[in-house]
Order: C-alpha cells, then sequence, then structure tokens
C-alpha cells in the first residue's frame, strides 16, 4: 500500500509584525519548558503533548541546536535572532510588502503512523518515521540552501504529525525574493516530486498522484481519465487564449482595481462588525446593570417593610407596657386603704406592694427601651 506526502507551502509571513507571533507557535515546545505560555490560534493544539514536539533553530555553522531562553527570553526569539542576522545580508531595500518566510509543511500520511506508528500520541516518533523525516529535511536543506532554514519542528500535539521548516528566501546574490524558490505551479510540482523521491529512497512507500487529484475525490482510473481530457482540452484551448490575451490584459488592470475596492469595502465591513460587536456588549452591560438595580431596590423595599413592621410591633407592645405602667401608677382610693391596714406577719403590706412596683416599673422601662426613631423608606435605586 502507497501513502501520500504531503508538500504544502501555503504561509507566507510578510513585514507586519506576524514573524514573532509565527515563531512562538512553531516553538511552543521550548517556550513551555522554559516557563513561557503564549495564546495558540490553532484549536486543535493537544497542551499535554506539546512536551512531545521538537524544536531545532540554526546554529548557523551548518548544524541545529535547541533554542534557549537568553537573557530572560523566550526560546522563541532565537528564531527571530537568526532572521534579522539573515535579513542583514540582503543588499537592497525591503519592499513594504516582501516576505520574510515561507512555511513549508512536510508531512508522511496519516493512515501510515496508524499502521506503522501507531502508539506516536505517546512515545513520538519510532525510527521509521525518524528515518522518513530526516530524509525531507535533507531534501529542504539541499532545496532552498542550508542558510536559508531559520529553523523547524516536529509537531506531535496536533491532529497527525507534521513537520514544520521555516524559509527565509534570500539569494546568493543578497536579494530577498520569494519567487526565486517558488517559481510558480509547475516549480512545486517539481519540488513536490523531490521531496516524495527523497522519502521514497529511504523506503518510504509513496504515492506520487494521490496529492495532484482535485477536491472531487476522484478514484484512481477515473482522475486518470479526467487528466487525458483536461490535456487534449488545454491543446484547443491553446489558441483562444492567444487571441484573448490582450483582452486579459485589459480585465486584469480592471480586476486589480475591483480587488482594491473589494479590500477596501472588507475593511469598512469589518469596522462596522466590530462597532456591532462593542454597541452589543455595551447593551448587554446595561441590560445586566439595569437587573441588578432592580434586584437592589426590590431587596430595600422588603428590608423597609420589615422594618415598618417591626417597628408598629414594637409600637404596640410600648403602648401596652405603657397602659400596665398607668395602672400601677393610678390606685383606687379602697385598695390605697386596703394597703395601709393590711399586714403579713405584722409587716405592713404597702412595703411589700412598693417593692414590686418599683420592681416592675424597672421592668417596663427595660422593655420600653429609647423611643423608636423613623425608618425612612429607601430611594428606588432605577429612579433619578
Amino acid at each position: 500500500m502507497s501513502y501520500t506526502m504531503t508538500y504544502d507551502v501555503s504561509h507566507k509571513v510578510g513585514r507586519g509584525g506576524h514573524a514573532k507571533a509565527f515563531f512562538r507557535h512553531i516553538a511552543r515546545d521550548v517556550d513551555q519548558a522554559a516557563g513561557f505560555s503564549f495564546p495558540q490560534a490553532n484549536r486543535n493544539i493537544v497542551p499535554d503533548r506539546t512536551k512531545l514536539n521538537s524544536t531545532f533553530v540554526n546554529d548557523g555553522n551548518g548544524g541545529y541546536r535547541r533554542p534557549q531562553s537568553v537573557d530572560g527570553r523566550p526560546p522563541s526569539d532565537e528564531f527571530d535572532d537568526y532572521l534579522q542576522q539573515r535579513l542583514s545580508t540582503v543588499t537592497r531595500a525591503l519592499r513594504k510588502d516582501a516576505v520574510l518566510i515561507r512555511g513549508v509543511v512536510l508531512q508522511l500520511d496519516p493512515k501510515w503512523f496508524e499502521e506503522h506508528n501507531p502508539d506516536w500520541r505517546e512515545e513520538g516518533l519510532n525510527r521509521q518515521a525518524a528515518e522518513y523525516t530526516h530524509a525531507a529535511i535533507r531534501w529542504a536543506r539541499g532545496e532552498f540552501g542550508e542558510e536559508n532554514i531559520i529553523g523547524m519542528s516536529m509537531h506531535l500535539d496536533e491532529v497527525s504529525p507534521g513537520l514544520q521548516v521555516m524559509i527565509t528566501p534570500i539569494t546568493p546574490d543578497g536579494r530577498l525574493a520569494q519567487k526565486d524558490f517558488f517559481k510558480g505551479p509547475a516549480d512545486l510540482k517539481r519540488q513536490h516530486r523531490g521531496v516524495r523521491d527523497a522519502v521514497a529512497a529511504a523506503g518510504y512507500d509513496v504515492e506520487y498522484r494521490v496529492t495532484e487529484r482535485s477536491r472531487e475525490h476522484l478514484s484512481s482510473s477515473e482522475f486518470q481519465s479526467k487528466a487525458d481530457r483536461l490535456r487534449d482540452a488545454t491543446s484547443a484551448l491553446e489558441f483562444e487564449l492567444d487571441v484573448s490575451l490582450q483582452r486579459n490584459k485589459s480585465l486584469a488592470k480592471r480586476s486589480t482595481a475591483l480587488d482594491e475596492r473589494e479590500k477596501e469595502l472588507e475593511a469598512r465591513e469589518a469596522q462596522t462588525a466590530e462597532r456591532e460587536r462593542e454597541a452589543a456588549a455595551a447593551r448587554a452591560r446595561a441590560a445586566d446593570e439595569a437587573a441588578a438595580a432592580r434586584t437592589t431596590s426590590l431587596r430595600a423595599r422588603e428590608v423597609h417593610l420589615t422594618a415598618e413592621r417591626a417597628r408598629e410591633e414594637a409600637a404596640a407592645e410600648r403602648e401596652r407596657l405603657a397602659l400596665n405602667n398607668q395602672r400601677l401608677e393610678s390606685l383606687p382610693p379602697f385598695f390605697e386603704r386596703w394597703l395601709d391596714k393590711t399586714t403579713i406577719n405584722g409587716k405592713p403590706i404597702r412595703k411589700r406592694f412598693e417593692e414590686d412596683r418599683i420592681r416592675m416599673r424597672s421592668e417596663i422601662k427595660a422593655k420600653l427601651g429609647p423611643a423608636p426613631t423613623h425608618v425612612e423608606k429607601p430611594r428606588d435605586a432605577l429612579e433619578l
């Protein structure tokens, strides 16, 4: 059974400051080991497996070493140091749209790993996988030049293992020119075949046609038949293409203008969307604050009603005790005379009565306590 060998060079890093973020994505294992943590946009990353990744930076002497933290900086900054050293050799001023880095993805077929290295998620690459990966690295070093390889990392913390190689496209005469290294579709096919030849020479049973199939997922016979029809159709179209060349140039100019207009509209749409998101967030915050204010107002009202009821009950109790006290203060004449005449064990009962009355007055006074204060109704939190 043959297996695919993926070759993807679609990722480009320009001068917009994306380089460091790209380096931190590539070298996340060494950054993590050094105690640095940076957010990763790729949701397929499994942080627990990041320690299995293997990252290396060009040492400038024809070899590679593990990036290290220097002066408290994250190890991934060593990629940027090497990039700046290489850019210092460029003899011409960099264009605003210059491509500083091309990312190269070299990936063995996931099916191969499931069949021949099924424990890669726990143990990493086995001997065979390492040999095929080294073969792909040797091809990249020869294809792009040793000095142009900033570094590389074998990522084992994603859905499938994949080798990421970072290229800075600097020519021997000191030009930063990615098009000298990636010249077009035909050259990309040549490179793809070259890397497949390299891993095949190492023993990998590579499929040469699978990565050229269209997204229609055709079978081998269907794909070959369609390729034959396309070849015949291409010959017939060549004449028509020559005739329409001038018209296409004019259309290309109009297309460029439309592209610029479309970019402008997209930028405006992005700004509008961002403003709408901010407005929605503000409305949500206002709604939360209003709900909290209503809850606070209701609780305050409940506390006020409870205090009012307590005050009314206290007032009723005070009234009852005051009535009892009044009764103690005003005695009927016949009772006064009875107190003066009556004795118990030779002692006048009035003395005992007065002692009891003083004690009861003290108890009533203690129960009455200080005069009640007015409980002010709390202001509604929603009132202005």
